[in-house]
C-alpha cells in the first residue's frame, strides 16, 4: 500500500482504529458538532492512519507558492510550540508561505475573528485553526469560508462542517486513559483524583466524559472521590490536588488530562511515586517524570502531527486533491520503555 499520503484505503472507515501500546483497540464513531451533544460521544473518523502511516507520511509539495495561515490559542507552551514547530516544518517542505497568529488562550474567539479579517486582507490562500471556542469561533470558518479559503480545523472542535478536520478524539481518549488506570491498579481498584482542567475548554470537557463514562460502566472497583476543574496553570492544579486530598487521603491513582496542570514533580512527598500517576501529554517534563518514576505513563497529544497535517492538508487542498472530512489521529500510550522510540521521538520538538 502506498504511504505517501494519509489519504489511502482508510480514506473512509466506520470506526476509528487506533494503535495503543501495541495493542489495537476500536472506538466506535459518531460524534456530531454541537458542543453540548458532542462531549459523550467519540468523534465519526473517515481516516484513521497508523503509527508507521504517519512515519511514512509524505508532505506534498504546493503547485503553486501559496499562503498559508495558522491561527493557534496560544503560543505559551510547549503544545502551541510544538504544533508551531510541526507547521513550520511542513511548510518548508511544501514550498509555501505560513504566517502564524496567536489567540489570547480558550475565551478569545473576537480576537481570532480579527486576525482572519487581517490574514485574508493579506491574501492568504487557506487557514490552520486552533479555534478557541467551538461555538465562538463559527464566524471565523464562515469568514474565511466567504472568502472562498479552505479551512483545516485542527487541536480542538469548532462546530462547522465547513471545515477539514485533524483531530484527536477526546472522549475516547478519555476512555483509554480509565482502562490504563483500571490496569495498573489492577483488580482491587481504589480511589483517585481527576484533574480535569479548564471547565470551559471542549478538549478537558471530553476526556473528561470519556473517563468518567468508562469508570462508570466497566470498572465499579475504581472510585473517582473528586474532580476539580482549573486553568491549565501548575499552581492552580496543585491547589485543587491539595483541596482533594485533605479530604480524601487514601488514594492510589491520580489521572490528570494534561500533566502541565499538576506537575509531577510538584506532589506532595506521601504521593509522589507512590500513587499511580497518568496524564496527557508527552513532554520533556513528563519524559523526566517517566524516568523518575514519579509519573506511571502519558498518552500522547500529537502536537508536531497537527501542525504538520494541518498545513499538509491545506496545501492538499489547494493543489486540488479531494480529503477526508475528519482524519483521527493515534492516542499513543507512552512508558518509561517506550522513552526514544520511534514515534514518541516524533511526538516533541526536534
Amino acid at each position: 500500500m502506498n504511504k505517501s499520503r494519509i489519504v489511502l484505503a482508510v480514506a473512509v472507515v466506520a470506526t476509528a482504529v487506533f494503535v495503543l501500546d501495541g495493542c489495537t483497540s476500536a472506538i466506535p464513531g459518531g460524534g456530531p458538532t454541537s458542543a453540548d451533544s458532542a462531549l459523550g460521544t467519540s468523534l465519526k473518523c473517515d481516516a484513521s492512519p497508523t503509527q508507521q502511516e504517519l512515519l511514512d507520511y509524505k508532505i506534498p509539495r504546493a503547485k503553486k507558492n501559496f499562503d498559508v495561515t495558522l491561527m493557534q490559542v496560544s503560543s505559551a507552551g510547549y503544545y502551541y510550540q510544538a504544533i508551531q514547530q510541526g507547521a513550520e516544518e511542513a511548510a518548508a517542505k511544501a514550498g509555501v508561505h505560513l504566517q502564524s497568529y496567536s489567540a489570547d488562550g480558550y475565551a478569545s474567539p473576537d480576537l481570532q475573528l480579527k486576525q482572519i479579517g487581517d490574514a485574508i486582507a493579506r491574501g492568504t490562500n487557506a487557514v490552520v485553526m486552533a479555534p478557541s471556542d467551538i461555538q465562538g469561533s463559527v464566524p471565523v470558518v464562515t469568514r474565511a469560508r466567504d472568502a472562498g479559503l479552505p479551512v483545516v480545523n485542527i487541536s480542538s472542535e469548532v462546530a462547522s462542517k465547513d471545515v477539514t478536520m485533524v483531530m484527536q478524539d477526546d472522549y475516547a481518549f478519555g476512555q483509554l486513559a480509565a482502562d490504563r488506570v483500571a490496569k495498573v491498579v489492577g483488580a482491587k481498584g481504589g480511589k483517585g483524583i481527576l484533574i480535569a482542567g479548564p471547565a470551559n475548554a471542549t478538549w478537558s470537557q471530553r476526556r473528561t466524559k470519556g473517563f468518567e463514562d468508562r469508570v462508570a460502566k466497566m470498572y465499579p472497583n475504581l472510585k473517582i472521590v473528586a474532580a476539580p476543574t482549573q486553568n491549565v496553570d501548575p499552581a492552580a492544579g496543585l491547589k485543587s490536588f491539595d483541596d482533594a486530598v485533605q479530604a480524601n487521603p487514601d488514594i492510589s491513582w491520580i489521572f490528570a488530562v494534561h500533566y502541565y496542570i499538576l506537575q509531577p514533580a510538584s506532589l506532595p512527598t506521601q504521593y509522589k511515586g507512590k500513587v499511580s500517576y497518568i496524564a496527557g501529554g508527552y513532554e520533556p517534563d513528563s519524559i523526566t517524570g517517566l524516568k523518575n518514576g514519579t509519573m506511571d505513563s502519558v498518552f500522547g497529544l500529537a502536537p508536531r502531527w497537527m501542525g504538520i497535517l494541518g498545513v499538509s492538508y491545506a496545501v492538499a487542498q489547494l493543489n486540488g486533491e479531494k480529503l477526508p472530512r475528519v482524519t483521527c489521529v493515534p492516542i499513543p500510550l507512552f512508558t518509561a520503555k517506550d522513552i526514544g522510540t520511534p514515534f514518541a521521538d516524533a511526538e516533541i520538538i526536534p
